[in-house]
């Protein structure tokens, strides 16, 4: 239905709807600056929904990143953190924020917490769910007291680390002055018996980082006691750090000692010996490497390498040349790698006609050793046993009697050439070792009976001293044998048989001997 309004009820109209528009704007502006700080607010305020910090304005920002920052456990909640900063000024605080409220009978919507220290006031105030922390003081720099008050008691902590420090620690001043020093360094200062205010310890003028090792002699005391002091510049003079190292110094001490009686011992060795590092370095040689190998001695103390000194020996025609020098360089690697191992053990065919025997051996910490051996006298004297005894074997096979010995175990050590064709058997050619019974399984089975085999075992493996024995014995093919036992020296037993053809005229001296003396 047309209503008909007239311009001045149209404006009242108008007029009311503006005004309501606008007070529901400011409501909810209201409502939602509630729960925020301005932000170019220079109180100290703290905006907390539960135990995290929501909003905070500049000076509480700075401090609860410090808190932050000092926290033992950042992600336990802001408000813990904040809470470990003003318990001492303000003593025990709640687990919340807004346990404050809870805990309040009236409903409160503020609360204030006193410091019996500096008057100082922490207020709560309860905006809708959060609530708003206001660090008040009588004075206006409130926030400057709060960092000043942590930093003061960060100072005091630091200063007692410092004095209670278990090395000694102090500055010295420009005028050269003891200036500053902790409890460690006034008691080594008493039991050096030092009543000036001058340094402890000799150091030079200038102040660097460097580390010195530097002596200090005690009252009492024979010998000194040995400090690593490290040194820094600060505004206020150089400030020194001194620890004991006499643990160090005596090790090192005894190290080099061992190394001495080591040179000492191995100086009157025979057998050379080169020792080299973890680096590859030569460390350690005695003067027989020198007589070995004509090195100079200015070449072994400069240190050279292992492949180094194995090339000095190529070039001097101290060791075999290498028939493919490209691959020498590899077979220095292998020949390193076996070292190590303990499975490097070469002998030397000079051209000079000399033989060394070189082993290597692995060392702890990654070191090698090589021993160098001159073993030609050995080796002569083994090559020139063994023509004596290819010579003797020769011999003996050009004998036409059977010849054979056996050790005082019963085992066949040798035989010739007559007692393997008599006897069609070859004892070289078996892995067995041939003892006396199988030797006379092998005698009876080409001769006839005979008593005499009865008593040779017993007569092979007896002590004492024994008589050559003889007896006759029947061969199937080779006719009547002088049979013989005679011992030889060590215990060993000589075993012969000879045909009767070489014993012409004395058949009868041979046909009633059995096996007895």
């Amino acid at each position: 239905m047309p209503v008909d309004l007239t311009i001045a009820e149209l404006a009242v109209l108008l007029t009311g709807s503006l005004l309501g528009t606008v007070l529901t704007a400011l409501t909810l502006r209201r409502s939602r600056s509630a729960g925020r700080v301005a932000p170019d607010d220079d109180r100290t305020c703290f905006i907390f929904a539960g135990t995290d910090l929501v909003d905070a304005t500049g000076p509480a920002s700075v401090l609860a990143q410090k808190a932050g920052a000092e926290a033992d456990d950042p992600l336990e909640g802001h408000w813990h953190a904040l809470r470990a900063v003003f318990r001492p000024r303000f003593g025990e605080l709640p687990e919340r924020p807004d346990d404050v409220f809870a805990a309040s009978a009236e409903r409160r919507r503020t609360y204030a917490a006193l410091s019996p220290k500096d008057g100082g006031r922490l207020v709560f105030s309860r905006i809708d769910e959060r609530v708003r922390i206001s660090l008040l003081d009588d004075a206006p720099q409130e926030f400057d007291r709060q960092i000043s008050f942590d930093q003061s008691r960060e100072l005091r902590f630091l200063r007692n680390a410092v004095a209670e420090a278990p090395t000694p620690i102090w500055l010295v001043d420009d005028t050269g002055r003891v200036s500053w020093q902790n409890h460690a360094y006034s008691q080594l200062a008493a039991l050096a018996g030092q009543d000036s205010d001058g340094p402890l310890f000799a150091l030079p003028e200038e102040c660097d980082d460097d580390a010195l090792r530097v002596p200090l002699q005690l009252a009492g005391r024979d010998s000194a006691n040995w400090y690593e002091v490290s040194t820094r510049s600060t505004p206020g003079g150089c400030l020194s750090y001194a620890s004991n190292i006499d643990a160090v110094v005596h090790a090192e001490q005894a190290q080099r000692n061992f190394v001495q009686t080591l040179s000492k011992t191995f100086a009157h060795l025979s057998i050379g010996l080169a020792i080299f590092d973890r680096h590859q370095r030569l460390a350690l040689f005695n003067p027989a490497l020198i007589d070995l190998t004509a090195m100079p001695v200015d070449f072994l103390t400069s240190k050279p390498s292992l492949a180094a000194f194995f090339d000095y020996l190529r070039e001097h025609q101290i060791m075999p040349e290498p028939k493919n020098y490209t691959s020498w360089r590899d077979k220095i690697g292998a020949l390193i790698a076996a070292a190590r191992d303990g499975r490097y053990s070469k002998t030397w065919n000079l051209p000079s006609g000399l033989t060394y025997r070189i082993t290597g051996k692995p060392h702890p910490d990654g070191a090698i050793a090589f021993l160098f051996e001159d073993i030609s006298a050995e080796i002569s004297l083994t090559r020139r046993f063994r023509a004596e005894l290819e010579t003797s074997h020769a011999v003996l096979d050009r004998q036409e009697k059977a010849l054979a010995v056996f050790s005082q175990l019963g085992i066949l050590t040798f035989s010739n050439e007559a007692f393997r064709q008599m006897w069609r058997f070859d004892p070289d050619s078996s892995f067995a070792e041939t003892t006396v019974p199988d030797a006379l399984r092998i005698w009876q089975a080409e001769c006839a009976p005979c008593p005499a085999w009865d008593r040779l075992p017993a007569y092979v493996t007896s002590f004492g001293e024994r008589v050559p024995r003889q007896a006759e014995v029947e061969h199937q093919r080779h006719g009547k044998l002088a049979f013989c036992a005679e011992p030889l020296s060590g215990g060993a037993t000589l075993i012969s048989f000879t045909p009767a053809s070489l014993t012409p005229g004395r058949p009868e001296t041979i046909s009633h001997l059995p096996l007895r003396e």
